[in-house]
């Protein structure tokens, strides 16, 4: 007798129901999968046919193909075993075009039973004389007992239009004859059929049906569910090739990567009933192709990703006719992988140790359009788009949103279609207004490829990747491109004065001169009196705003200086605490002088780290408590924050230089105003000195009046001096710059009737304090 027996599975008939009807997540997936497998078939045209009537049986869908089709041995072969695909082998292509398959799951061909009830697949190869043709009732196998116990009627034909017209076929598949469905059969496209396939299906899911009936008095075909989703899926094809093209001239990159042999071979049609030729009676279908709209962007950047991270792209502005800006944007792989990433570089580590699968992404590329929506922008819009009004073109633009990833030519869904702020935009947007780009003004494509960027998985029921460390790493790339692209963006809002105006927000009404307006146009004393007390009332609560304010723009500038001081402090903390207290009591009673020698030099020791802390403490004064007005000299409170930065400043190799004959100079201010203001025009100044590689200098002088300091790092570009103490602005190439500092210091300046501006010297950029 046998120690043991083996077992196989026997899939149960729902399994067809779960594969299919129940794994698509929408009928425009459904769809988009069919269009896919006619694409892998060679297909150079494709025809979507939707037909709505109010009686439900009288409904049903077409999708047609002119591609190789399938042979009675594909179609009653391997076409009937589920999850089963040639396309799996390694590298394989069609045959005509060479193109890479966009499924290889083998589940696609059940796409349909998302769709509606019956199914018909007809299909033929230009051998054959006969059509190939099986017809299934998904209702069917809604049973519980085995797959191969439910049959369904297939076959071959000479005129496959009997299957929808012959009434025994009818019959065994539980149909009655469609005369619409028969006429449509016997119509340009489907009455040319020598090869390909065509399938159709019959009593539309209410899922559907809904959607249709919803959009039947919308006259604009390109407004409808299954239009837009078809345009979603056919946009990265034609515009792949146009980004390469750009890439190429551009010499971002030196070669276009095709994806098959003739490009731009596969032509999209779709149909639907209401949408009619009233003279000829016939359907009119329209080709599938891009909004025009992607032509009419206000902003641009393009460009690729490369395998470590890095970008190389090309940044566009064409918001005014006028005043048109292209230029190189380059951003390194520190900065789309910041220290908030760090975990997932470990692990990659860790795998590269394993030899496990690795978690980049791999080189891509991406064309990225965004749109104003000022009232300008919007009356633009309107004329572009032929919007009877603003609210028209509104509603219009925001179908064709979204930021969408396609892989090998076809759209990957949800991205930018039911997920349409799949990367947080809307969040990132509350949170830093003035340089974000939000989800309602995007539209554009990122171009994936295969092998290139297979660790990217696609899910079973194609609605997303699988959020892996690979897809986490290119949503942190996407979102890098986007804020560096937003930095661009809103320096030149800024410069033309577009969107929220930036006002200082400290300057106020001037009510002395509306309290003599009002004396000298009215002789109420009962109005004068309250006129002063609302003066009063508002001059109170702005010194109330003033306050907080101050207080707000401490508290952020201290945490610079915190982060420095607790490095500073963990050395002389560790001395004094392995140093006990007790040996200042009893140091003089050793009598060993060796022992009372290593005791003193412990003791001087503990003396050194208590003088820098001393020293430290001295360097913070300015920023403890509330500053009062006092008369102090500038020199000291920037070498007291210099103090601050000694050990970076001495890690770089930059070198500290003070000029002038006056520099005993004295001023009577707050002095923690200056103290925060050095602070935050050191700490830039140290990170630009970074992109120098010698004769690193920062100078402090006193010419005549004003407070100069200078560097000698790289120079402000003349545009960027406008717009570097505006809030938010900052072009550091680093995630945690905040574009704060520089703002903060103006304002609080301006509290002191101090004023700062920047201008290029000789050697480099230079920062000017003086009193107004």
């Amino acid at each position: 007798m046998d120690k043991f027996q083996k077992y196989t599975f026997k899939p149960g008939a729902m399994t067809i129901i779960q594969m299919g009807e129940e794994l698509i997540g929408s009928p425009s997936t459904a769809v988009n999968e069919l269009v896919k497998n006619s694409y892998d078939a060679d297909a150079d045209k494709c025809w979507v046919y939707t037909q709505y009537d109010k009686n439900p049986d009288r409904n049903f869908l077409i999708i047609k193909d002119n591609g190789l089709g399938m042979n009675s041995d594909i179609l009653f072969g391997d076409w009937l075993k589920p999850s089963k695909s040639s396309k799996r082998q390694k590298d394989k292509r069609s045959e005509i075009y060479n193109r890479r398959f966009l499924g290889s799951k083998g589940i696609g061909r059940l796409a349909a039973m998302a769709l509606g009830k019956h199914l018909t697949v007809v299909s033929k190869q230009s051998s054959e004389n006969q059509y190939n043709w099986i017809r299934i009732n998904r209702e069917d196998f809604k049973v519980e007992s085995s797959v191969d116990q439910i049959q369904f009627p297939g076959g071959q034909i000479t005129n496959y239009r009997d299957i929808f017209y012959d009434s025994d076929i009818l019959k065994e598949s539980n149909l009655n004859r469609n005369g619409i469905l028969v006429n449509m059969l016997d119509n340009v496209p489907f009455s040319d059929f020598s090869e390909g396939t065509t399938i159709v299906i019959q009593g539309l899911d209410t899922s559907l049906s809904s959607l249709i009936e919803e959009e039947f008095e919308t006259m604009e075909i390109d407004q409808t569910y299954i239009f837009k989703s078809l345009r979603d899926l056919i946009t990265p094809l034609v515009f792949h090739s146009r980004i390469q093209k750009e890439l190429v001239e551009n010499k971002i990159i030196d070669n276009e990567l095709k994806i098959e042999s003739g490009e731009e071979t596969f032509d999209l049609f779709y149909g639907i009933n209401f949408i009619k030729n009233r003279i000829k009676g016939k359907i009119e279908f329209l080709l599938v192709e891009s909004s025009k709209i992607l032509d009419h962007f206000d902003y641009r950047i393009f460009g690729k990703t490369l395998d470590d991270g890095s970008v190389e792209s090309i940044y566009e502005c064409k918001r005014f006719d006028y005043e048109r800006e292209k230029f190189p944007i380059n951003i390194p792989k520190e900065y789309t992988q910041s220290s908030e990433r760090k975990i997932f570089r470990e692990i990659e580590e860790i795998n590269s140790e394993r030899k496990e699968e690795p978690t980049g992404v791999g080189e891509f590329y991406f064309d990225i359009r965004i749109y104003d929506l000022d009232q300008d922008a919007k009356e633009r819009m309107v004329k572009i788009l032929k919007a009877s009004g603003k609210r028209e073109a509104t509603a219009t633009f925001s179908k064709l949103l979204g930021l969408k990833v396609s892989r090998n030519g076809f759209g990957i869904k949800p991205y930018g279609d039911e997920e349409r702020d799949w990367l947080g935009l809307g969040a990132k947007r509350v949170q830093k207004h003035i340089v974000s780009i939000g989800p309602n003004q995007i539209i554009g494509n990122i171009f994936l490829y295969s092998p290139q960027n297979d660790c990217l998985k696609e899910k079973t029921n194609r609605e997303g990747f699988y959020e892996n460390k690979a897809f986490m790493k290119f949503k942190h790339i996407i979102g890098g491109i986007l804020e560096e692209t937003g930095r661009a963006r809103a320096k030149y809002r800024l410069k033309h004065n577009l969107g929220r105006k930036i006002k200082n927000t400290l300057i106020r009404p001037d009510t002395r001169k509306f309290i003599q307006y009002i004396s000298k146009k009215y002789d109420d004393d009962d109005l004068i009196n309250r006129a002063n007390q609302f003066a009063v009332e508002t001059d109170n609560a702005f010194n109330n705003m003033k306050d907080s304010l101050s207080f707000s723009q401490k508290l952020a500038s201290f945490g610079t200086g915190l982060e420095l001081v607790y490095h500073e402090l963990s050395q002389p903390i560790t001395v004094l605490g392995s140093v006990n207290s007790s040996l200042n009591h009893n140091v003089r009673q050793i009598e060993s002088s060796d022992l009372k020698l290593k005791f003193s030099e412990r003791l001087d020791n503990m003396k050194g780290a208590v003088d820098l802390l001393d020293n430290l403490r001295e360097s913070l004064r300015p920023a403890i408590g509330k500053s009062m007005p006092k008369i102090f000299k500038p020199v000291k409170t920037f070498k007291k924050v210099c103090h601050l930065f000694e050990k970076i400043l001495e890690d770089s190799n930059i070198d500290l230089k003070f000029k002038g004959k006056n520099l005993d100079f004295e001023i009577k201010a707050q002095e923690y105003l200056f103290w925060v203001s050095f602070l935050n025009i050191l700490n830039n100044a140290i990170y630009w000195l970074k992109f120098v590689y010698d004769n690193r200098i920062i100078i402090f002088e006193i010419e005549s009046d004003e407070i100069v300091i200078s560097n000698t790092g790289p120079k402000i570009s003349e545009d960027n001096l406008e717009v570097i103490f505006e809030y938010g602005i900052t072009f550091k190439k680093e995630k945690n710059a905040t574009g704060l500092g520089l703002s903060f210091t103006k304002n609080m300046l301006f509290t002191a009737d101090w004023e700062i501006w920047a201008e290029n010297r000789n050697i480099g950029p230079s920062f000017h304090l003086k009193k107004i």
